[in-house]
C-alpha cells in the first residue's frame, strides 16, 4: 500500500468477466486504502454491488473477504454463483478476533450497521495488514451518531453507485389505525392463501402484537390457519449487555434463565422465584424443585434471560426461532411451518429440509420452546429479492432509510400509511 493507494499484483490477477459501473470504474483506478461505496436497490442490488467490488478486487489480484451485516444477509449472499466461493464471515467475527490477510481487500456489506467499536477494530486490523476496505452504504441507517457518517464527515471518500432497481413502493392510505392493519391483514392473508411469498412488518412490539392478532384473524377467516388452536408456552429472549445484565428491573419471578454448562455442553434451565432488593439476588428454582441464591453482580454471559410467553398456534402457522432447540438444526431467525399440532406435539417444515421434524409442546417453562409467531417481524428484518412485503409506518418513521431497509426484504412494497398518498410519496 502506497501513499494511501493499494498495490496491483498483475501475477495474481482474475480477469474480470464483465464491465464495471461508472462507480467502481473510478474506484479501480483511484485504488483507495478505504472507501465508501453508497447505492440502493434492496437486496439483490446490495449482493450486486458486492459481487462487483470482488471483481474488481480479483482483477487487481488480491485476496477478498466479505463481511455481512447479519446472518439472513450473509445467506443471500451465499446463495448467489457468484459470492458462493467467498470468505463471508459475520460482524461478530471483529470483536472475536477476526484474521486479517495481508495486502487483501475487505468489503463490508451494509456498513451503516456497524457499531463504533466494530469500526475502530476493523480500521485498526485493516491499517496493521496492509488491508484494503470497501465499505458498502445501503442507507438503511442514518444520523450524525453513526460510524458510517463520521467516516463521511472526516473525508474517506464516497462513491456513488448506480446500479439497482429501486421500485417505488405502492402506497395505502387509511387514517384509521385498526382499519388500516384490517386492510393490511386482509391483504397478506389472501396472498399467502395464493401461495406468495409475503412478510408483513410494523415497528414495536405492542403495534406487532396488535396486526399479529389481525392476521391470524384474517387467515381463520381464509382457511389458511386450521381450527381449533392449541395453546402453548414459548421462550422470547430478553437481551442483555453488560451494563443491563446487573439492573435488578431487569429479572421478575416466572422469567427464565439458563447458564451454560460447559461440562455437559447444554444449558441449565431455572425460573426466577424471587428477587430480593435488600440482597440483590435472585432465587432460582430448577425442574426438580431445588432454590439457590445467586447474586445478580455475580451473573456473567453464560447466563441468558426468557420471559415465557402464552403463544396460540394452530395448523399452518408460521412460528420463528428465537434460539436453540434441542434436537433440530436452526438457529436464531429461522422461520418454520406448522404441519399439524395436537396437545402435545407439532410437526414442523424448515425451509430447504426434505423431511418434517416433530417438536413438542409444552406449558412448562422448564420445557418450553425458544419460538415466537411469525406472521409480523420489523421492517427490513427479512432478506429476500421475491417476496410482497406489506409493512405499517408511521409519519415518524418515513424516510428514507426505513424505505431502503423494507427494500431489502423484497421487491413489491406495499405501504399502508395513515397520512394521505400525497404526503406519504
Amino acid at each position: 500500500m502506497k501513499q494511501n493507494r493499494v498495490t496491483v499484483h498483475p501475477e495474481k490477477s482474475v480477469p474480470r468477466t464483465a464491465g464495471y459501473s461508472d462507480a467502481v470504474s473510478v474506484l479501480a483506478q483511484d485504488r483507495p486504502s478505504l472507501a465508501i461505496v453508497s447505492g440502493q436497490g434492496g437486496a439483490a442490488g446490495q449482493r450486486e454491488r458486492v459481487a462487483e467490488l470482488v471483481m474488481m478486487a480479483r482483477e487487481q489480484g488480491r485476496e477478498v473477504q466479505i463481511i455481512a451485516a447479519d446472518r439472513r444477509s450473509q445467506m443471500n449472499m451465499k446463495q448467489d454463483e457468484r459470492l458462493s466461493g467467498e470468505l463471508i464471515t459475520g460482524r461478530r467475527q471483529l470483536l472475536e478476533g477476526m484474521a486479517f490477510t495481508p495486502g487483501s481487500t475487505v468489503i463490508v456489506d451494509q456498513g451503516e450497521k456497524l457499531s463504533l467499536k466494530e469500526t475502530l477494530t476493523l480500521l485498526d486490523g485493516a491499517a496493521r495488514h496492509n488491508v484494503q476496505v470497501l465499505i458498502t452504504d445501503s442507507g438503511q441507517r442514518t444520523g450524525t451518531g453513526s460510524a458510517l457518517m463520521a467516516m463521511k464527515d472526516a473525508g474517506v471518500n464516497t462513491y456513488r453507485w448506480q446500479g439497482g432497481e429501486q421500485r417505488p413502493a405502492t402506497i395505502i392510505s387509511e387514517p384509521d389505525r385498526n382499519v388500516r392493519y384490517a386492510r393490511l391483514a386482509g391483504d397478506f392473508a389472501a396472498s399467502v392463501k395464493a401461495g406468495e411469498e409475503s412478510v408483513a412488518q410494523v415497528s414495536g412490539v405492542r403495534e406487532q402484537a396488535i396486526l399479529t392478532q389481525a392476521i391470524r384473524s384474517e387467515l381463520k377467516t381464509q382457511g389458511v390457519l386450521g381450527l381449533p388452536e392449541v395453546t402453548m408456552t414459548a421462550l422470547s429472549p430478553v437481551w442483555l449487555d453488560s451494563r443491563s445484565r446487573y439492573l435488578r428491573d431487569m429479572y421478575r419471578p416466572g422469567m427464565v434463565m439458563e447458564q451454560w454448562n460447559p461440562e455437559t455442553r447444554s444449558h441449565d434451565r431455572y425460573v426466577i422465584d424471587r428477587v430480593t432488593a435488600q440482597s440483590h439476588s435472585l432465587t432460582l428454582r430448577d425442574a426438580q424443585g431445588e432454590t439457590q441464591v445467586v447474586r445478580i453482580s455475580s451473573l456473567d454471559s453464560s447466563w441468558s434471560l426468557f420471559r415465557p410467553e402464552k403463544m396460540p398456534v394452530a395448523d399452518g402457522e408460521r412460528l420463528r426461532v428465537t434460539g436453540k432447540i434441542p434436537g433440530l438444526r436452526v438457529s436464531g431467525g429461522d422461520r418454520l411451518q406448522v404441519a399439524s399440532v395436537s396437545e402435545d406435539a407439532m410437526t414442523v417444515v424448515v425451509p430447504g429440509r426434505a423431511e418434517p421434524a416433530t417438536l413438542p409442546v409444552s406449558d412448562s417453562p422448564f420445557t418450553a420452546l425458544k419460538l415466537e409467531n411469525g406472521w409480523v417481524e420489523t421492517p427490513g428484518h427479512s432478506v429476500s429479492d421475491s417476496a410482497t412485503v406489506f409493512a405499517s409506518v408511521t409519519q415518524m418513521a418515513m424516510d428514507n432509510a426505513t424505505l431502503n431497509g423494507l427494500a431489502r426484504s423484497g421487491r413489491d412494497v406495499r405501504l399502508y400509511s395513515s397520512l394521505d398518498e400525497t404526503r406519504t410519496a
